[in-house]
């Protein structure tokens, strides 16, 4: 039994049969945990093994590979490279998958059961930009701990960065201003994660994901615009979800100058109860107000205005209360005037 185990061959392939035989028990025992924290009255170790598996599969394999090709082959070298020095950089990036799996297993706890106990939660904006910043750090020190396993000095390094920190801040001026944007759009909080907005050079959509440095809008037409951080944060911008999603909005009108402008406030105020109960997304609580402009070339001007529940809503409602008011005014004998004008010649 001695002589077969001193075979460095046999013994590798025990170790390998060994860490796969093992692997499948993991794996069993992890489905075990599964179905134990299924009953448990929190989600976080519901989450968390679900999130945790795999790197934990990677970490034994991984292992085992290791000491079987450890016995196989002690001096193995790939590109001048010791087989102790390859493995640390796989332990690097497995424990930084590992890191980042954990974090998002705490996160995603917050999403689904934490932020419902709590009374001031987080905005989501926020929560998502912290925690990219957070990969982001993890992968920095991945880096950082890989350069550390091949013999380069951190510190110099960050001397040198701190001293070329000002030539690389002018280069990457555009990108800087959409970071420090970035930061600003997820903490001072103008816009958020699926509020409609329009910028001042009449750009609209829904917001879909703030980056570091560029925020996504989905438009009406169902494309995505790409604009930077620094746009959007120096421009006049209009968020229609704020500080409610419900809006006013005016149609403007004109009727003939014979006309009973008391009867035709009466019956546009009417028109407008009907559609806003009728139609979805209207405001049925809202009484609608007409106002009178100006006298046009043509016609007395107004406005009617009514109320939606969100800015979605302003076209279904505008559109059936445009038909409405025409077939209504068709039967009041209520006259909308073409333009025209009264032209006077001398004999």
């Amino acid at each position: 039994m001695l002589s077969i185990l001193s075979n460095k061959y046999v013994l590798a392939t025990i170790i390998l049969a060994a860490v796969f035989t093992l692997s499948i028990f993991l794996n069993k025992i992890l489905l075990w945990i599964k179905h134990l924290s299924s009953k448990t009255k929190t989600q976080l170790d519901d989450i968390l093994i679900r999130h945790i598996s795999l790197p934990l599969k990677i970490i034994f394999l991984v292992g085992g590979f290791y000491y079987a090709l450890r016995v196989v082959h002690p001096s193995f070298v790939i590109f001048n490279l010791p087989l102790d020095r390859i493995f640390n950089v796989i332990w690097i990036l497995t424990g930084a998958l590992f890191t980042t799996k954990i974090i998002h297993a705490l996160f995603l706890w917050y999403t689904d059961e934490l932020q419902h106990k709590f009374k001031k939660k987080i905005d989501s904006t926020i929560f998502n930009f912290v925690r990219k910043v957070i990969n982001a750090i993890i992968v920095i020190v991945a880096i950082l701990l890989i350069l550390m396993s091949f013999g380069v000095k951190i510190t110099p390094l960050l001397a040198g960065l701190g001293i070329g920190g000002i030539a690389i801040a002018l280069a990457l001026k555009p990108t800087l201003e959409n970071f420090f944007s970035a930061i600003y759009l997820s903490t001072d909080r103008p816009i958020r994660i699926g509020d409609f907005i329009e910028l001042d050079d009449k750009v609209s959509g829904h917001v879909t994901d703030i980056g570091w440095r560029t925020t996504r809008i989905k438009t009406w037409d169902n494309n995505h615009l790409i604009i930077p951080n620094s746009k959007i944060s120096s421009a006049v911008l209009r968020n229609y979800n704020a500080p409610r999603s419900s809006m006013l909005f005016a149609i403007p009108i004109g009727v003939s100058y014979d006309a009973d402008l008391e009867k035709v406030e009466k019956v546009v105020i009417d028109v407008s109860k009907k559609v806003l109960k009728r139609v979805d997304g209207g405001d049925p609580e809202f009484k609608p107000v007409v106002r009178y402009t100006d006298f046009g070339d043509s016609s007395i001007n107004f406005n009617a205005i009514l109320k939606v529940k969100d800015r979605s809503a302003k076209f279904p409602v505008r559109h059936e209360f445009i038909k409405a008011i025409h077939e209504r005014f068709k039967k009041e004998r209520i006259e909308i005037p073409f333009p025209q004008r009264d032209v006077h010649t001398r004999r």
